[in-house]
């Protein structure tokens, strides 16, 4: 099964938050590995329960939240169980590469 923008969302969001019923009553305003009242708002809270059709962008932004705006550090990083990992860059993997 290949993983889409929108399942990893979900996927990620679940990590999260903890449970599927904690995704639901998310309020968007924790981020994981995040301290608490400093944190902004979530990029993945309107697609959060899976629905809407986000932009590999969108996982990008998120990818240079978690690094601290390292750019250096998203194509290294760690995380490679993290469900949004294989779109970190921007780009969604399950596309081949446009011909030209």
């Amino acid at each position: 099964m290949r993983l889409t923008p929108g399942k990893a969302i979900r996927k990620f969001c679940v990590e999260c938050a903890g449970s599927p019923l904690m995704v639901k009553n998310c309020g968007g305003d924790q981020l994981l590995n995040k301290e608490e009242g400093n944190n902004g708002v979530c990029y993945f809270y309107p697609f959060r329960m899976g629905k809407g059709r986000p932009s590999v962008k969108l996982i990008r932004k998120m990818c240079l939240e978690c690094t601290g705006k390292a750019y250096s550090v998203i194509s290294n990083c760690p995380s490679t169980k993290c469900p949004i990992y294989k779109f970190r860059f921007g780009k969604n993997p399950n596309y081949p590469k446009s011909r030209g």
